[in-house]
């Protein structure tokens, strides 16, 4: 049975669901129709490029018009800079999101 909340330190999560980050799904266009259908108490951004953030590149692509949660997406680009990442960090709290989840994990290059 899910719950009907679950709560971040000082964040309430309602309902207790999450939209997860999905690489060309989770755009501007989907995330709003899955706020319209009200089933989801956090929404996430899709992936994001820390690189492209922290130079204002993807920058439009991180900005969300979500009401609270709404959580931002990173990921560690190749070779990731500590100060990029804390710089799109940064950017993302500036923006008004709730969260910011960081993804670290490496990409397998093709041989």
């Amino acid at each position: 049975m899910i719950p009907a909340s679950y709560s971040v330190r000082d964040s309430v999560i309602r309902p207790a669901t999450v939209l997860a980050p999905m690489a060309g799904v989770t755009d501007t266009i989907f995330r709003r129709v899955i706020r319209g259908l009200g089933g989801c108490g956090l929404i996430m951004t899709e992936f994001t490029s820390a690189e492209g953030l922290s130079r204002q590149i993807s920058r439009n692509a991180a900005i969300s018009l979500f009401p609270r949660g709404r959580a931002s997406h990173l990921r560690a680009d190749f070779g990731a800079d500590a100060k990029v990442m804390a710089s799109a960090a940064g950017l993302s709290e500036e923006l008004g999101f709730d969260f910011v989840d960081i993804n670290l994990g490496a990409r397998r290059r093709r041989s």
